[in-house]
């Protein structure tokens, strides 16, 4: 019977890793080694006015012959090259035809494959792009954003829309149909300082034709500290050349929302509270209260008493 040859596991060892050695050095000479290969970059057209679309690149394509190393082919191999070309880089031919010369921008178009590569050749020398206009409208940006603040505090002034308005492209049928864009549905809570927030507009509904110059709008408000007053204003009667109009009671207390800072500033001049005896009806005897003027300031202003009663005198 014949005995099984043994091997040394050192000596095993020692083989493999100078084969698996043999083969990397082989493999990183062929790799520094030059090679030459054919790309094909597909060409897009980025940053065109909203106003404007494109219609044709032809070709989409354009076919490179270029050598590099065959570290830089490798790792080239593994993208799929695309040259973003900015509206602006275009050479303008008329009002909608534009070409780019691919001879004169080499370095963009190696850019986006290698800058290690080495151009021979590219195919076509000028690509020739159709850019059209659209129809475009100016519509009013709709704020659903709810603003709940925390007691006692409220909005100083009105709340300022940025941009309150936005422009939307696309073809005029679908133009025809768009009179505004709102935002989307945000709550703001517990608001007690001056307010700047960032809220998305509702554009799921759009058709898939239209584009919107913006995505999102700024929503800014002031904040103040408010204070309710209550305050007694005479009344007015309106249309009473004779001054046969007798009113009871001849005064009307208004309720209202006014800055801290500014509740001692308020007095009842600065209202005006009117009723109107040309409403007046035969079968009812009083008269409805109007608040025709009030300071400036101020926020929910109302009457506690809404209408009064009157007589006529000889």
């Amino acid at each position: 019977m014949f005995k099984g040859i043994k091997i040394n596991s050192v000596t095993a060892r020692e083989f493999l890793f100078f084969l698996l050695l043999t083969t990397i050095v082989a493999a990183l000479i062929k790799l520094s080694k030059t090679y030459s290969t054919q790309y094909e970059v597909t060409l897009s057209i980025t940053e065109v006015p909203i106003d404007r679309t494109v219609q044709v690149i032809v070709p989409e394509i354009i076919k490179i012959q270029a050598e590099g190393s065959g570290f830089t082919l490798f790792t080239s191999a593994l993208d799929s090259p695309e040259i973003a070309i900015s509206y602006e880089q275009l050479q303008r031919v008329s009002n909608r035809e534009f070409t780019f010369n691919t001879n004169e921008n080499q370095e963009i178009i190696k850019n986006a494959i290698d800058r290690e590569l080495s151009i021979l050749a590219m195919t076509p020398s000028q690509i020739t792009v159709t850019i059209d206009s659209v129809a475009s409208k100016k519509v009013p940006v709709i704020s659903k954003a709810s603003l709940i603040y925390k007691t006692g505090y409220g909005g100083r002034n009105k709340m300022i829309i940025n941009p309150d308005s936005v422009t939307v492209v696309g073809p005029s049928s679908l133009l025809a149909n768009i009179e505004a864009i709102p935002t989307e549905q945000k709550e703001i809570t517990n608001i007690n300082t001056d307010l700047s927030d960032n809220v998305l507009l509702s554009l799921d509904k759009l058709p898939e034709e239209l584009r919107v110059s913006h995505k999102s709008i700024m929503l800014h408000q002031e904040i103040a500290k408010f204070t309710e007053g209550k305050i007694t204003v005479p009344i007015t009667v309106l249309n009473d050349p004779k001054k046969r109009v007798k009113i009871l009671p001849k005064t009307a207390e208004i309720i209202y929302l006014v800055e801290l800072e500014n509740f001692e500033s308020i007095t009842p001049s600065d209202f005006l509270v009117t009723c109107d005896y040309a409403t007046a009806n035969n079968s009812d005897a009083y008269l409805t209260l109007t608040i025709a003027r009030e300071p400036k300031g101020v926020k929910s202003v109302r009457l506690i008493n809404k209408q009064v009663k009157f007589i006529i005198v000889n």
